[in-house]
């Protein structure tokens, strides 16, 4: 599993933080892991999910090991979203800026609460402490595929006259997936792997496919408009469409393996913004397959 120093989709966002102590303490939110603690037990009894005795479990800790800044609640007025890592202080970042707002107590619990979430596997994965099976790629694939039928669909004709493109969506997805996600740089085992998971024969299209580094997401936008599966598709239309549906912080989502999987995981949770709570129905199946994940990462 890849983790990505930077997105594309989000022009300069860093994935991960190198913060120094220094740097870290000029946005830190004083005595931020006690107003953490002091706002989620207020809505404990509420909770229901199996994230919640993680979670509060490293609230606890947090809590008797200051010094240790497990969680850090951050006003960092440059930095988009709402939940991040940082390297340095091994520290999980809640970052109230991307609320609009530097108090804690004008913020809907549900979210705090969600982030915490994002937080604890975003950290477990972006360490590596926590690992995510290759095998892993044909369920992402598949949910990524039915979120963009989902999306653009009808404006490309994937739901209609132009449904036979279908496969060639899976499969281009699938190398997506496998080399941006995955890290995976043979370009037979690409190929093969991707084909399983789409059914599609890609011997024919080996000449064109050449042409595409399947790591970087604009290659690979770049190839559905090519390949006529999205015609005419920009790096701009597809976040575009994205962000106005499911919102900004679901791009980190298409680019990061740890993001997507943090993403699906609080997405579980009802009553949040902080990602799209509804995205469970674009495939349950596969969306369970991928849960399924993330309830070992919260044993």
């Amino acid at each position: 599993m890849e983790i990505k120093n930077k997105f594309d989709l989000l022009v300069n966002v860093d994935n991960v933080l190198n913060f120094s102590d220094s740097k870290l303490s000029r946005v830190s939110i004083i005595d931020g892991q006690n107003k953490i603690y002091n706002t989620l037990s207020l809505v404990k009894n509420r909770i229901d999910h199996f994230t919640k005795k993680r979670v509060f479990k490293v609230l606890t800790e947090s809590r008797k090991k200051k010094k240790a800044k497990i969680v850090i609640l951050a006003n960092i007025s440059n930095y988009i979203l709402p939940v991040t890592y940082n390297k340095p202080s091994n520290s999980i970042i809640i970052n109230l800026h991307s609320f609009g707002s530097d108090d804690i107590s004008r913020i809907d619990p549900r979210n705090i609460y969600a982030c915490m979430v994002y937080g604890i596997c975003f950290k477990e994965l972006a360490t590596k402490k926590s690992k995510i099976p290759y095998s892993t790629f044909s369920p992402i694939t598949a949910f990524i595929t039915t979120t963009l039928m989902k999306l653009f669909g009808k404006e490309f004709g994937l739901l209609g006259i132009y449904s036979t493109q279908i496969p060639v969506l899976k499969f281009l997805t699938a190398c997506y997936v496998i080399s941006s996600m995955f890290g995976v740089e043979s370009k037979s085992k690409l190929y093969s792997d991707a084909a399983a998971a789409s059914t599609v024969d890609f011997r024919p299209l080996v000449d064109d496919l050449v042409k595409y580094d399947f790591s970087n997401i604009n290659n690979y936008i770049k190839a559905l408009s090519e390949f006529k599966v999205m015609p005419g598709i920009t790096r701009h239309t597809f976040a575009a469409k994205f962000v106005k549906t499911l919102s900004v912080n679901f791009l980190p989502a298409l680019e990061d393996c740890s993001r997507f999987i943090s993403t699906i995981t609080t997405s579980g949770l009802p009553g949040t913004s902080v990602v799209p709570t509804f995205i469970s129905k674009y495939n349950r199946i596969e969306f369970e397959k991928i849960l399924a994940i993330s309830k070992k990462i919260f044993k």
